[in-house]
């Protein structure tokens, strides 16, 4: 396969649905939920399913947005308070630009090396192979911010407090999070895991990190966020996490809540116990 040929495949692959892999599920499940609404509505969700979604990553920061505004606006049951705003945040869009030109610059670099006649394939796809990476990884970071922007915006302008929702399975900082509470206008607090403390700044929304998987929601209970804090610490204590946190941070995780008194089932606590003893979870990837 020629070099230009290969740049052209991988453009097709990173600049196209690549991009959008995660977001473009969630349009498509919108768009089947507004089908019956109001012709605007309908509208406004092809407007979202445009072709330019998958051109135009600061398009789809936007379209996410307004996912999170209209999941809160559902959840409140209220209609959508007046105040939220119309668009995402500024700093979004700029960071959606930002990755725009990261990829488009090396396939320039990359086609230039491939018109002077570059012989080795390798040292022309490396460098645009490894921009594709850090795309997908911005693509997925930037459109769950922008998600949970649209959600916040929403809270906000209802005054409701907003909750953190971590998964079964997340890293122990994202945890640590689940089920906090963050009132109206304010941040959550910076400086929470269940393992060593990293970064003391307030958090506005989640992502917590790069690949990060949580979310907020409106907060109507607070059982609710009792319930995810419960949750959080038995996922500590079974030792539930992904392969790309090391055993040894789980285990250490656990010898803290321990330590410092958790309420939770004493079959919990004495399963955490012998697996902190043997320095290694069972558990490991069962949410």
């Amino acid at each position: 396969m020629s070099a230009e040929v290969e740049l052209a495949r991988l453009e097709r692959q990173v600049l196209g649905v690549a991009r959008v892999s995660r977001f473009l599920d969630a349009v498509d499940e919108l768009r089947r939920m507004l089908a019956a609404e109001d012709p605007r509505l309908r509208a406004r969700v092809l407007a979202l399913v445009a072709p330019s979604i998958g051109k135009d990553l600061a398009a789809a920061v936007g379209a996410a947005f307004d996912i999170g505004v209209s999941d809160a606006v559902k959840m409140l049951g209220e209609g959508e308070p007046k105040g939220v705003p119309r668009k995402p945040p500024r700093e979004l869009v700029a960071a959606a630009k930002a990755t725009e030109k990261t990829i488009a610059g090396e396939l320039v670099k990359a086609r230039a090396l491939a018109r002077a006649g570059v012989g080795d394939l390798a040292a022309i796809v490396s460098p645009v192979l490894a921009a594709a990476n850090a795309v997908k990884r911005d693509v997925v970071t930037l459109v769950n911010h922008a998600g949970n922007a649209g959600t916040t915006a929403v809270a906000d302008a209802a005054d409701r407090p907003t909750v953190w929702v971590a998964e079964t399975n997340a890293c122990v900082q994202c945890l640590a999070y689940s089920g906090r509470v963050a009132r109206p206008g304010k941040p959550f607090p910076g400086g929470i895991s269940y393992g060593k403390r990293t970064g003391s700044e307030p958090i506005l929304t989640p992502p917590r990190h790069p690949h990060c998987r949580c979310t907020v929601e409106v907060l109507l209970s607070k059982d609710y966020a009792d319930a995810l804090r419960r949750e959080a610490d038995r996922s500590v204590l079974r030792g539930f996490s992904l392969e790309s946190e090391s055993m040894k941070v789980r285990i250490d995780a656990a010898d803290r809540l321990v330590k410092k008194g958790v309420d939770a089932p004493k079959s919990v606590i004495a399963f955490a116990r012998r697996s902190i003893v043997k320095g290694e979870f069972p558990t490991r990837g069962r949410p």
